[in-house]
């Protein structure tokens, strides 16, 4: 997003440019992390992404991506985000009987409809606030000349999309280590995987921004605002923590005949039968 702004005379003409790059990296890594977090859950018959997470993401890009997304580079960017989210959906979807046996049989069952409903619904909250956003130019504070939507000046889709993406981003940090140490077992992800997320957000949220921050700071100021500091701080830091509690994990888990991963409270198949 953002990639049609102009920058004032002061900073330099590099700027949008490179912050574009930034962004773009944030995206090739979330690309790589939706593959391998597909290709491990099929490995692990698990899934990978708190359901949680995976909604508040998908849905943010179906707005952005057919809503808000001007250029036509954005708009292919999110469709094929669209397209490698089919397999984090299909995983969830496939695998959630199994992977809710030991806790609610019933939302196992019901996972497509439960999802569909929860996208639904995460797509009409990403759609309040864009459209909000977007009905007049200057919303939220900062000097918003040079930020171009559609030929009109005033409207930050930069900004937007950095409060929508950094709320999904907190919904899926926290719930990931939450679902680390719930389920006790590593089943659709690993470092690799988490790696690859990390350093996409960084690229994403926070390189973009803060190089949009340090030379355009009269535009950008939402970056150390108290609220985007603890929306980024408190997500960075479930990120720092997720490799030692997956470290944790992975050293109690067990391995099925199956190649599904279960955590170290769940009782053996014929344990469970001689009960």
């Amino acid at each position: 997003m953002g990639s049609s702004d102009t920058a004032p005379p002061h900073a330099p003409q590099w700027l949008v440019p490179l912050s574009t790059v930034f962004l773009g990296l944030g995206v090739v890594f979330w690309d790589v992390t939706y593959v391998l977090m597909t290709r491990r859950s099929m490995q692990t018959r698990s899934y990978g992404m708190p359901i949680m997470g995976l909604v508040i993401n998908v849905s943010w890009e179906i707005v952005l991506g057919f809503y808000v997304s001007e250029m036509l580079l954005e708009k292919l960017g999110f469709t094929f985000w669209l397209l490698l989210d089919l397999g984090l959906i299909y995983t969830t979807v496939r695998f959630a009987l199994e992977e809710w046996a030991s806790t609610n049989k019933l939302v196992g069952r019901h996972m497509a409809s439960i999802l569909a409903l929860m996208l639904a619904i995460g797509c009409w909250a990403h759609y309040a606030f864009a459209s909000w956003w977007l009905s007049r130019p200057g919303i939220d504070t900062g000097d918003k000349s040079g930020k171009w939507y559609y030929g009109q000046d005033g409207y930050d889709t930069t900004e937007l999309a950095y409060w929508s993406s950094g709320v999904s981003q907190l919904v899926l940090s926290g719930n990931s280590v939450a679902m680390l140490i719930v389920r006790g077992h590593s089943g659709g992800t690993g470092y690799t995987i988490w790696l690859s997320r990390f350093i996409g957000s960084l690229f994403g949220m926070g390189f973009c921004n803060g190089l949009l921050w340090w030379y355009w700071p009269e535009a950008h100021s939402y970056f150390t605002q108290p609220m985007s500091v603890f929306m980024r701080g408190l997500s960075l830091l479930c990120d720092l923590v997720y490799p030692f509690v997956l470290w944790r994990v992975r050293q109690t888990e067990r391995v099925l005949a199956d190649g599904r991963l279960v955590g170290a409270h769940v009782l053996e198949p014929d344990k469970e039968k001689g009960q």
